[in-house]
């Protein structure tokens, strides 16, 4: 009798199971009708799907009040709708995608391009900005982020929807976008993920461990992979790991990056000690189980002094192609969607004549599939593109608005907070074109 009830109670499960689902069926066209193959389509945030040579896709899903789907192709314009199912167990949907215009690139512009001011209140200011399927992500405070507020807004300005931070959450810091696409926010004591229903924004609480153990390292997912990076502001040495999603287990380096004269001079840190400092070093080092080098550098204060910056070498993944921008070694390293390194460029745009100007910053335009560098010199601020491929700089383009902040890049815009100086206005968010000329 406990048997039959068990699988009595396992089936009721799975037909539960079954009601509480819903299949998406799909076909993706262009203008022609002709399919469209190896579309990235992704239903409420899940994990992508692709079409397949048929142009077709499915997927299942929990039954939701609606869904949200966007699909890119790098030859095809983005692509987002909304639809409900009417409680349809089965749901089929064609999505048609127009051919993008290739334009005419590395052209010196001399005609006027003016800053667009997208969102701008005189009653509060703008600290930090991402970007929600065809809308904005803002987080804004009256005086103090201290009781912040976020927005989704779209871009003439208007503003959809407010959710208020606790204050129990402490200061608000930044927004984070994690690898899934979620918009994050950081605070002093705690951790937010954003989502939008309806054009409501709820916040959901993420634990901070988890957040800084657990996301915050990952950088990407690709080819049934995921790729993260262990790397510790205070010790100049990180990897580039990864490990497949069938065996997470097994987990290998892609890349190491490291500062050879910086770590020589981390290490040699412990030997300038007083020898009760390093008694007390090692103690440290052996209860903590970790480096005694990183344990005297931090005491004697050398990872807060001029001596020390930071490694900075992003990853991108661009197409099929894996980059990652050692600028400690000078090279971009390319691997394959196998994890396989293909070659490495020497690069020299992080070596300008006045080293100052290079902010050590990149950004990466992904419906562009282009990279660019920030430079500032006094409050100006220039973005030249970089060449994934070959490392050269294909051109510049200097910011209208001086002192331009909080810089990011999508569809070939560049957006930014800016208060013009001497004024009484807020900080607002502005974009310009990017409409790159030559290097001279």
């Amino acid at each position: 009798m406990k048997a039959l009830f068990t699988i009595l109670l396992l089936s009721f499960g799975k037909l539960m199971l079954a009601q509480n689902s819903c299949v998406i069926i799909g076909k993706v066209v262009n203008d022609n009708g002709k399919v469209i193959e190896l579309v990235n389509i992704s239903i409420n945030k899940q994990a992508p799907v692709f079409s397949n040579k048929y142009g077709e896709f499915n997927c299942k899903l929990n039954k939701e009040s609606y869904y949200s789907v966007t699909a890119r192709h790098l030859a095809y314009n983005g692509y987002f709708t909304q639809f409900n199912t009417g409680n349809k167990d089965t749901f089929y949907l064609k999505i048609v995608l127009k051919e993008k215009v290739n334009m005419l690139e590395d052209i010196t512009i001399v005609s006027t391009n003016k800053p667009e001011t997208l969102v701008g209140k005189p009653d509060y200011s703008i600290y930090d900005f991402d970007f929600f399927e065809d809308k904005l992500i803002l987080l804004t405070a009256k005086k103090s982020l201290q009781k912040a507020e976020v927005k989704l807004a779209d871009y003439s300005g208007k503003i959809y929807s407010t959710h208020i931070l606790p204050t129990e959450a402490g200061e608000a810091k930044a927004f984070f976008h994690d690898y899934l696409g979620y918009t994050m926010v950081i605070c002093k004591d705690s951790v937010f993920r954003l989502e939008v229903i309806n054009d409501l924004i709820i916040a959901n609480g993420v634990s901070k461990q988890q957040f800084e153990n657990s996301v915050q390292p990952v950088k990407d997912t690709a080819n049934n992979n995921l790729y993260y990076s262990n790397q510790f502001e205070e010790y100049p040495l990180f990897n580039y790991n990864y490990f497949s999603f069938d065996n997470p287990e097994n987990r290998k380096i892609l890349n190491t990056v490291t500062d050879p004269q910086l770590m020589d001079m981390y290490r040699m840190e412990y030997y300038f000690l007083p020898p009760r400092a390093r008694l007390e070093v090692n103690r440290i080092a052996r209860e903590l189980k970790v480096d005694k080098a990183v344990v005297a550098a931090i005491m004697s204060g050398f990872t807060k002094s001029m001596f020390y910056q930071p490694l900075y070498a992003p990853m991108f993944i661009i197409k099929d192609t894996i980059c990652v921008f050692n600028h400690h070694s000078n090279y971009i390293y390319h691997y394959s969607n196998k994890n396989k390194l293909i070659d490495s460029v020497e690069i020299k745009y992080h070596h300008p004549k006045n080293w100052k100007t290079w902010k050590k910053q990149l950004y990466f335009d992904e419906a562009e599939c282009k990279v660019y560098a920030l430079y500032k010199n006094g409050p100006n601020v220039q973005l030249k593109r970089i060449n994934y491929l070959n490392g050269k700089v294909e051109g510049s383009y200097k910011f209208l608005n001086p002192s331009a902040t909080q810089i990011k890049i999508k569809d070939g815009y560049a957006y930014y907070i800016y208060r013009p100086f001497e004024s009484t206005q807020e900080k607002f968010l502005y974009r310009e074109s990017l409409r790159m000329s030559q290097e001279k």
